[in-house]
């Protein structure tokens, strides 16, 4: 007996196929860049995988139905002016800034013609040609898509568009943060916005790299963010990342972050998601060698029915290695968080040092919360700690603040911000702090 396994998903890959072959046809004539190979073997790929359902554990708490139903297409070019993108930026904060509209980089709007001594950022298709980072740049995309399963990191390569390259040289410090602004103006048709990194931050470096996704006003459309990042990490190098997600109601936003940390490096991620109707947040960190920090700060937001996923990652594989991870969470209406959060200490990886904790406020009677941390342990030496808070307020602290004056809805919302606001204070730069702070205080006020 003969039995046939039916794709779900097949008209859906049918429909990116034929926007991928759209995508060739405006691109004809740069066929013979390397990208061009990179995005053909992606598309191959993802002809073979397999979208996930709610059967797969990984994913068991989130659908990607609804991410996959629109017929998209490619982002369009929009043209913004300065004043557009003014109320984005970060008050007293001097940055390399790096505009795109939909996905495309706008040189007019950006101000990175002065980077500083010891950093490169350049397209993708031009680090593939250059000598000296052409052999990183391969071993680094094949890493993060061509040598992956999940079907998102596919479809990001296939449709890679403006794809950047970070390189930090060693023994520099890069005073100025890179800010890499994203702005959505989703029209009438469903938009494919792809985003794609790679850095290269060599030993006694230091680098900080700011993310900020936002939909302009009055735009409302549908639209989906593929975003996939790769940071290699060398020895004694600190690299800071910021990510800040604000994106439109009906956006979907799904990122796989891959950090590899080379002996005595610290990569630090703060992530701040207050956007999109649903979210999906994969960060994977691999230690090679002793003396790593790896830490994961995050706070979100959930209003409406908005869906807020986080997985994350950290393979202690080495000893001598510590890992922290503070993710805090406020759902409310008819939201719905996921954490799950995995460590994994190796057997030769005594003397790891690693702190996990997820707490979330579940504000409604319709929210809901579900939390995975874990820890897999296989070394005897080791100091590791994981936890999980779900819960409301703390009606007593409420009544001493109506009590000193305030009212219930000021009392509440103070203790709300409190809550949230552990997790943004581990940021490094004070402006970042009140950057993010303002943008959550709004997000009360909606």
């Amino acid at each position: 007996m003969t039995t046939i396994v039916q794709d779900r998903y097949a008209e859906v890959k049918d429909r990116f196929q034929q926007l991928f072959v759209q995508q060739e046809e405006r691109l004809n004539g740069l066929k013979d860049q390397p990208l061009h190979d990179i995005r053909r073997k992606a598309m191959d790929r993802l002809k073979e995988q397999a979208f996930p359902t709610r059967r797969d554990e990984e994913w068991k708490y989130t659908s990607v139905n609804r991410v996959l139903q629109p017929n998209y297409q490619e982002g369009n070019k929009a043209s913004l002016t300065a004043e557009d993108i003014a109320p984005y930026l970060i008050d007293g904060l001097d940055v390399h800034l790096l505009v795109f509209v939909n996905g495309i980089f706008e040189p007019g709007l950006s101000s990175n013609g002065n980077t500083a001594a010891g950093l490169t950022i350049i397209d993708l298709n031009q680090a593939l040609q250059e000598d000296k980072f052409k052999e990183a740049a391969q071993l680094q995309l094949d890493k993060l898509i061509l040598e992956s399963d999940d079907p998102f990191r596919s479809l990001n390569g296939a449709f890679i568009r403006n794809g950047l390259f970070f390189h930090v040289s060693a023994n520099m410090v890069i005073e100025k943060p890179v800010f890499c602004l994203n702005l959505a103006t989703p029209g009438n048709e469903a938009a494919l916005i792809n985003h794609t990194k790679l850095v290269t931050a060599e030993r006694n470096s230091e680098l900080t790299i700011i993310e900020a996704y936002y939909e302009l006003p009055g735009s409302e459309g549908t639209y989906f963010d593929n975003v996939a990042a790769y940071f290699q990490v060398d020895e004694n190098a600190h690299v800071h990342h910021y990510r800040i997600q604000q994106e439109g109601k009906n956006a979907f936003f799904i990122s796989n972050i891959d950090i590899e940390q080379d002996s005595d490096s610290t990569y630090s991620s703060y992530v701040v998601d207050l956007g999109a109707r649903l979210v999906r947040n994969n960060m994977n960190a691999l230690h090679l060698n002793k003396g790593i920090t790896t830490n994961y700060y995050a706070a979100y937001f959930g209003k409406g029915e908005q869906h807020i996923d986080n997985h994350t990652f950290i393979d202690h594989a080495v000893p001598h290695c510590q890992s922290n991870e503070l993710y805090k969470g406020i759902l409310t209406d008819k939201a719905r968080g996921v954490f799950n959060g995995k460590v994994l200490v190796r057997r030769d990886a005594q003397k790891t040092n690693a702190f996990q904790q997820n707490s979330s406020l579940v504000l409604s009677d319709k929210a809901v919360m579900d939390s995975k941390p874990q820890l897999e342990i296989y070394a005897d030496d080791v100091r590791c700690s994981h936890g999980a808070t779900i819960g409301q307020l703390d009606e007593p602290s409420v009544f001493y603040l109506r009590s000193r004056g305030l009212s219930d809805a000021a009392a509440r919302v103070m203790l709300q911000q409190a809550f949230i606001a552990e997790a943004v204070e581990e940021m490094k730069h004070e402006e970042m702090i009140a950057y993010a702070e303002d943008l959550i205080i709004k997000k009360f006020e909606e």
